[in-house]
């Protein structure tokens, strides 16, 4: 009246969990190349907004001191210049990842920091202390 079945070998489940295993890497791998792409668009529009936002508002202070001041195309020009430099200023601290820190010089000392002494922060988080905490 019971059928019963032999309980499936060990060999048999650990072939089937591998199976199972390696789909999820690869579904896991996936997932993580489109976030990649995802945080390569968004870097690459940050960039692009940054540009033109820095251009547009030089070109905008420059209109509006002309028309101020009466001199024409002279401040326009001069402050389209000014904000294509803050514009590769700025894109420079992306592409460094300096762009979360207050002022460039700071930001690049935290960054040395950082590279300098990964043993240290491993040791303090080991320790539950931080730095200043000494």
């Amino acid at each position: 009246m019971t059928d019963r079945t032999n309980p499936p070998s060990l060999d048999d489940v650990e072939a089937r969990l591998a199976a199972h295993r390696a789909e999820k890497d690869k579904e896991r791998e996936k997932s993580d190349q489109r976030r990649a792409v995802g945080a390569a668009h968004g870097v690459g529009f940050k960039i692009a907004a940054e540009l033109v936002a820095s251009v547009l508002v030089g070109a905008g202070l420059g209109y509006g001191l002309d028309q101020w001041l009466n001199t024409k195309p002279l401040f326009m020009v001069v402050m389209i210049l000014l904000g294509f430099a803050a514009a590769l200023m700025n894109i420079f601290r992306i592409m460094k990842g300096l762009d979360q820190a207050v002022g460039l010089g700071r930001a690049m000392r935290e960054a040395e920091q950082k590279q300098a002494s990964p043993q240290d922060e491993d040791e303090t988080l080991r320790n539950g202390r931080s730095v200043r905490d000494d």
